[in-house]
């Protein structure tokens, strides 16, 4: 082969697969815009993170929940909003895959409150029902002032009975299939209760 001619092909030969390096990169920058674009990527953080029982401070300077304190975490969609709690010594989340509004929560209740304060806390507790959290007597505290007299009862869905509010708590959980049908079955239910009024009043906490 002339040498002349053999410049050439390996001339060609290098634009050639320059240009295709190139093409290559168009086409991923191509695709990650189109993916984008059709399926937009981002960050899940909660609105606001704070300690109840200790004055604001930096969060992540915790790993986990210190000693007389309860972290929460608000989320927020539209107008609704969620409270994830944890206690002392409990791990203190940096990343998320997921919000509260991911799972359907089964109430444990119809109608929370204080028997003796006459304090209706159904609303006040609905934010706090988020799969997994734990309403507890010091949750409880950081919300109302409770006294020695405070007598938290609770109807309890399904049964409709009125129960003390246990010591230990009561764990949020999930709707076993989580259908729509399930969570109509229950709004139902619940609107079929009235609202016990403790002498004449029907107070809410928000």
């Amino acid at each position: 082969m002339h040498p002349f001619l053999a410049i050439l092909l390996t001339k060609a030969f290098e634009v050639s697969t320059v240009a295709l390096i190139y093409a290559n990169k168009a086409r991923s920058l191509f695709w990650s815009l189109w993916l984008e674009y059709w399926y937009p990527s981002y960050e899940i953080t909660p609105t606001s993170r704070y300690f109840i029982g200790q004055p604001s401070t930096d969060l992540d300077s915790y790993l986990t929940v210190p000693p007389g304190t309860i972290y929460v975490e608000e989320w927020t969609c539209e107008s609704t909003k969620k409270c994830v709690v944890r206690y002392a010594g409990e791990t203190i989340p940096r990343t998320w895959t997921e919000t509260p509004f991911a799972k359907n929560p089964r109430s444990p209740w119809v109608w929370v409150g204080d028997r003796e304060t006459e304090i209706d806390l159904t609303r006040t507790f609905n934010k706090f029902l988020v799969v997994g959290n734990r309403i507890t007597y010091e949750l409880v505290e950081g919300l109302i002032r409770v006294t020695p007299k405070t007598k938290l009862i609770y109807i309890e869905s399904g049964t409709f009975k009125e129960l003390d509010f246990p010591g230990s708590g009561l764990t949020i959980e999930e709707y076993a299939n989580g259908s729509v049908q399930d969570r109509r079955a229950v709004h139902r239910a619940e609107e079929a209760v009235p609202t016990p009024v403790v002498g004449g009043r029907s107070d809410s906490v928000e």
